[in-house]
């Protein structure tokens, strides 16, 4: 998604919210690991994708600023509270919210897991406090349907030759 995105309309700022630090591991991983397969079908030169740390807030500087392409990956845990430091003016950044260097740059918000990211009120403001273009929120298990563009369910996968086998576990003894 990120990627025909921008290669079609050039759109080049994406966050990507995650319930945890485990699954922001995880999501990190598979953009490294796809990188060279991608890169064959897009340019992905200018990339960068960069983890949301409070330690080193400069990162958010070249989200921010850059015409390039970059993805911030972040849990939600990372920015839903009023103390959280990215939104608390910071020294290291000439007393500027960070938030709002984000919010100047109007990302694609991406949510991963939206039935465990955006399902408090606290949560649903935190991501509209991003100033997001479009919000895209991917799951198997929604809890809410927002304007669903895609569905792939289980039997889909297996007709297309995505998973090798669809196994259901009965709570009777055959």
């Amino acid at each position: 998604t990120i990627y025909e995105l921008n290669k079609l309309y050039w759109f080049n700022k994406f966050i990507i919210i995650v319930p945890s630090i485990a699954i922001r591991e995880g999501v990190q991983k598979s953009l490294t690991i796809t990188r060279d397969h991608f890169s064959s079908q897009y340019d992905l030169n200018t990339m960068k994708v960069i983890t949301y740390d409070s330690k080193k807030l400069s990162s958010l500087r070249d989200f921010a600023m850059t015409n390039d392409l970059r993805i911030m990956i972040m849990t939600i845990d990372a920015f839903n509270k009023d103390n959280n430091l990215f939104n608390r003016p910071h020294d290291k950044m000439n007393w500027m919210i960070p938030r709002e260097l984000v919010q100047g740059a109007c990302p694609f918000v991406i949510i991963d897991e939206p039935q465990s990211v955006d399902n408090t009120i606290t949560a649903k403001n935190a991501v509209k406090s991003l100033n997001p273009a479009a919000i895209i929120r991917y799951s198997a298990t929604h809890k809410e349907i927002y304007n669903q563009v895609y569905r792939l369910s289980p039997v889909d996968a297996y007709d297309l030759w995505l998973v090798k086998k669809i196994e259901v576990n009965s709570v009777i003894a055959d």
